[in-house]
């Protein structure tokens, strides 16, 4: 049971919870669950019942799966502020499809699935809203299918760069790295060893520099042209785009 009013206000402020009335939100929050983990922790793995979701307030946790193999894919990172494993409640599907581990410390709630639904069935606008939701994550998994599957590693880089880019001057720009580079080449389907070498390439030809965490676009025109992709000033500028897009419906 959470009875911290600084978190309360936090949750009814996500669009999965604003539209619940006080004494809804607050029978949700009687069954839910702070939770703290340190970094490299599992919350939960592939296969396990999927009888909770969760809102990530602070930190950053990777969603990914595990092949015959052995191998890991990085399929989503999830940062503060956003929740995971709801779509599942809504199909049916009563086994988590990934496994969630952190990449720094974290701190989560989490929800119980069967509560949060018989809420939805009692009031439309919430119900409405997660729809909403659910429709903004659809054409975002459509655009990623189109990326991962239609650019290069060398194009995805890129495209990662751009939507991820604060501009700092004129064509020039810089990209914060919050997660680990091999996470982060996991993400966008890219070999470790072709990701490093992606990386060295753009840095010998001046078209990045790297400063600890963070990747200084040098020239940003000159970096399209690199992999002949149009410049897209539209794309460049987007420098409030600092989520992830999600290539399933967690």
């Amino acid at each position: 049971m959470i009875t911290e009013p600084y978190i309360h206000r936090v949750v009814h402020q996500h669009h999965l919870f604003s539209n619940l009335a006080e004494n809804e939100l607050s029978r949700l929050m009687s069954n839910a669950a702070l939770i703290n983990l340190k970094a490299h922790e599992n919350l939960f793995f592939q296969g396990e019942p999927a009888k909770r979701f969760y809102l990530l307030l602070h930190g950053n946790l990777q969603l990914y799966r595990t092949n015959p193999q052995g191998q890991d894919k990085v399929i989503d990172v999830v940062r503060e502020g956003h929740t995971f494993a709801e779509a599942l409640m809504f199909n049916k599907q009563s086994m988590y499809p990934v496994s969630a581990q952190t990449v720094s410390e974290c701190q989560l709630i989490s929800f119980d699935c069967e509560k949060y639904l018989n809420m939805l069935k009692q009031n439309t606008e919430a119900c409405l809203a997660v729809m909403a939701n659910m429709s903004m994550r659809l054409r975002k998994n459509i655009n990623e299918v189109e990326v991962l599957s239609l650019q290069n590693a060398q194009s995805r880089l890129l495209l990662f760069l751009m939507h991820h880019m604060k501009p700092t001057a004129e064509n020039q720009g810089q990209v914060y790295l919050d997660i680990p580079k091999r996470v982060l080449a996991s993400r966008l389907s890219i070999q470790p060893e072709t990701f490093s070498r992606l990386i060295k390439k753009m840095t010998n030809n001046e078209l990045i520099e790297e400063s600890g965490h963070d990747i200084i676009i040098k020239d940003v025109r000159k970096l399209y042209a690199s992999v002949n992709v149009p410049f897209d000033p539209l794309v460049s500028a987007d420098s409030n785009n600092k989520q992830s897009i999600p290539i399933i419906n967690m």
